[in-house]
């Protein structure tokens, strides 16, 4: 009976999602720089974010300033104000190039966020200082845990401090909210959100892969997705290309076992579209969707899907998971990994 009940709950979760999905055809909001994308609460509190975030690791690819640079400001011109980063993207480059490009001139009017992946409390301690110095600011707007990937590690890190400094972080004021990540196995997040409950804790926000392979596959949308809306998480997505998987691309997750030629290009191969890809998360009942963008016509590219959004059907969202079902598992989701 309390499975029927939380089944019940979290399905009318889902339901009332459905009252808002046209969300990216609310009324356009501008600041001081301009028209903002549209937006959706991240926060209980009714705090908001843009439904595009442009994450970080991508940002510190390149070792030319000036190409970061030119990312900050086209991204700043086309409505983002949501950004990702975190601390060791390419040895802390990342965060340095939104401390020179980003923070300086825009920090009153984003939202920013950084993550630690230190095991320890001493650990992520540091890393939240080097944060803000890299950042160039005194607060992150969200500091999230990086990467929880078994229950063991969950373990871990709760026994050597971790949770203990992120909360003291959000008391003193460092950050206003705090989060958590992962993309190896939904059980993982489970096993966390069950420890924060015993504890009588809640994070704000959780980050996680969303995408079309992803239903068929030790599934985030199918088994985390619900309860983190009955506990009125934020959710913002992330890996909503496999990485680039699907593209046929080795990515940073990719194992040396799997060879190039071995990786589908499941654009070429279905009748599913680059834009199909974000359009099919973006109907997803989530904050924001995250995705790093190498040059500026792919950040192009990426925010024009959400100006042009239309709500997907039943029939649209089944018609896409079919498509990509048959490239679902290890080799295009190579960063999942299986639990016992």
């Amino acid at each position: 009976m309390e499975d029927r009940r939380r089944f019940i709950k979290r399905a009318s979760a889902l339901a009332a999602f459905g009252l808002v999905g046209d969300w990216a055809s609310a009324a356009v909001e501008t600041d001081k720089f301009g028209e903002i994308l549209p937006q959706r609460q991240l926060i209980r509190n009714g705090t908001k974010v843009t439904a595009f975030c442009l994450g970080g690791y991508h940002l510190g690819t390149t070792e030319n300033p000036t190409e970061a640079e030119r990312m900050v400001e086209r991204s700043i011109e086309l409505g983002v104000r949501f950004f990702d980063n975190a601390r060791r993207y390419h040895d802390g480059r990342s965060e340095e190039y939104m401390g020179r490009f980003l923070t300086p001139k825009y920090r009153d009017e984003i939202f920013l966020m950084s993550k630690a992946p230190a095991k320890t409390g001493q650990g992520v301690s540091q890393q939240l200082d080097e944060s803000l110095r890299a950042l160039k600011t005194d607060y992150l707007d969200l500091w999230q845990i990086h990467t929880f990937t078994t229950p063991e590690d969950v373990d871990n890190r709760l026994r050597d401090g971790v949770l203990d400094v992120f909360l003291q972080a959000k008391e003193s004021g460092k950050t206003r909210y705090i989060g958590f990540t992962g993309h190896q196995n939904p059980k993982t997040h489970l096993y966390f959100l069950k420890k924060l409950e015993d504890l009588g804790i809640e994070f704000d926000t959780c980050q996680m892969p969303l995408n079309v392979c992803d239903p068929s596959f030790e599934s985030f949308q199918h088994h985390v997705l619900p309860v983190l809306l009955e506990k009125k998480y934020g959710v913002i997505a992330m890996k909503t290309m496999a990485g680039g998987s699907m593209m046929g691309e080795r990515i940073d997750t990719t194992p040396r076992e799997i060879k190039t030629e071995d990786i589908p290009n499941v654009i070429n191969e279905t009748e599913l579209s680059y834009g199909d890809l974000h359009r099919y998360v973006y109907s997803l009942p989530i904050s924001s969707l995250c995705s790093g963008c190498r040059f500026v016509h792919h950040l192009e590219e990426n925010v024009q899907v959400l100006k042009d959004m239309k709500k997907l059907s039943s029939a649209d969202f089944q018609k896409m998971e079919a498509y990509a079902a048959p490239y679902a598992g290890m080799i295009v989701e190579n960063y999942k990994r299986i639990l016992q």
